[in-house]
């Protein structure tokens, strides 16, 4: 009960303390009224800046329907809190530092919190970014596209799991990112990540492109990524493991585990296939793993999912050049007076990842998804989503269903 009440005080403050510092007025935007702008620094007639930069993201979700005990705890959660600045450093150059106090894991106790980001990004050309230092490396479809403005309110598994090997959050990074109108290019060399203990040694690169050929009411995107994992990292003898959450965030239990395998490399790609068809947005990707096992023979594993979203309030998801990838149209606005009532979108999902290969059975996971996401204005989400699951293969079968809620806040 000691350990229950310090947890929930605990999310108590960092909620306050995140609240304040991400409820401050946006920047005006010509469709809206006028509104005070974002508190920024300037110096040096503006060619540096600072201004707060953060995110909160405060989590429930219940399990039912499950038949094998222990199994998925339902649960609230801080999933994100973050608190920083961000700005420019000159004209072209700008930079991010993010501090994440919300514990490292569902149901863990703060310990002070870790480095989230810290990155260098220079622009000075329209076709070019570079970045460097702790970011999110754009490697797939559905991390390019941002996790505020993504469809559900976590990645699908497979998607988690690929990227753990060489990009994903808090990634030790360089890299460069091209692009055009209707094209994108990105490739990065890697380290380890700020926010999982490593011996410092974890060496990798990750990239991804695609290409839209064709444009207007159908909308068509083409592309494939790939990442690689040269050196572990992992403290003792060199070992690659995969796991993933069964795609919410509110339960420490993960049962799609491969446990720990003997390896020095590792390696995932796949294609990527995404659009619009009018209104319609439709997005897809596969992935294939492999592990260079000691022992055993190689290990592959594999995985996809299938994504569709509707507009019910608002226009329909845009393209973003600078991404490549699909989010979600600015402008939302409550205003139930004038007859606004914000950007409201329903989204569907199917996922699928085999982590059972030769003697390792991590399992097979299988969701479907539906949610609901409102922006009742550009800085603020709330979903509301339902899963219902199952993981096979290793062990007793785990059917499983589960209904989850966010509420997002950042400037």
């Amino acid at each position: 009960m000691v350990k229950q009440g310090a947890q929930a005080r605990w999310r108590v403050r960092c909620g306050a303390m995140a609240l304040a510092a991400l409820l401050v007025p946006a920047t005006p935007r010509a469709e809206d009224t006028p509104r005070a702008a974002m508190p920024r620094l300037d110096l040096f007639d503006g060619r540096f800046t600072l201004a707060p930069a953060g995110r909160l993201d405060l989590d429930a979700g219940s399990f039912a329907g499950q038949e094998v005990r222990p199994g998925f705890q339902s649960n609230v959660a801080v999933r994100r809190a973050e608190v920083g600045v961000r700005g420019q450093i000159l004209p072209g150059l700008d930079y991010v530092v993010l501090w994440e106090f919300a514990p490292r894991a569902p149901g863990g106790q703060p310990d002070g919190g870790q480095l989230y980001e810290a990155q260098l990004a220079w622009s000075g050309l329209d076709w070019m970014t570079a970045r460097a230092g702790v970011f999110t490396p754009l490697h797939t479809l559905e991390v390019s596209g941002g996790s505020f403005s993504q469809l559900f309110m976590e990645r699908a598994s497979i998607i988690e799991i690929a990227t753990s090997l060489a990009s994903g959050s808090s990634r030790l990074a360089a890299g460069v990112e091209l692009r055009g109108e209707t094209w994108f290019a990105s490739a990065y060399a890697t380290g380890g990540v700020t926010t999982t203990a490593d011996d410092g040694q974890q060496r990798g690169v990750a990239g991804r492109a695609v290409v839209q050929p064709f444009a207007g009411w159908l909308r068509v995107a083409l592309g494939a990524n790939a990442a690689l994992q040269t050196e572990p990292g992992t403290r003792g003898d060199a070992s690659v493991r995969l796991r993933d959450y069964p795609e919410l965030r509110i339960s420490p239990n993960r049962f799609l585990d491969t446990r720990s395998i003997a390896a020095g490399q590792a390696w995932a790609a796949g294609p990527e296939l995404s659009g619009m068809v009018g209104p319609l947005h439709l997005a897809a990707e596969a992935q294939a793993i492999g592990v260079d096992a000691d022992a055993g023979g190689a290990r592959r594993f594999g995985g996809w999912y299938g994504a569709a979203s509707w507009p019910l309030l608002g226009a329909p998801r845009r393209w973003d050049p600078r991404l490549g990838a699909w989010t979600r149209p600015g402008g939302a606005l409550l205003d139930p007076a004038a007859g606004e009532w914000g950007w409201l979108e329903l989204a569907g999902r199917y996922s699928r990842a085999d982590l059972n290969d030769g003697p390792t059975r991590g399992g097979i996971q299988s969701i479907w998804t539906l949610a609901f996401n409102w922006y009742p204005e550009d800085r603020i989400r709330v979903t509301m989503q339902a899963e219902a699951g199952r993981i096979t293969g290793n062990g007793p079968d785990r059917p499983f269903q589960a209904v989850g809620w966010r509420v997002s806040l950042a400037p």
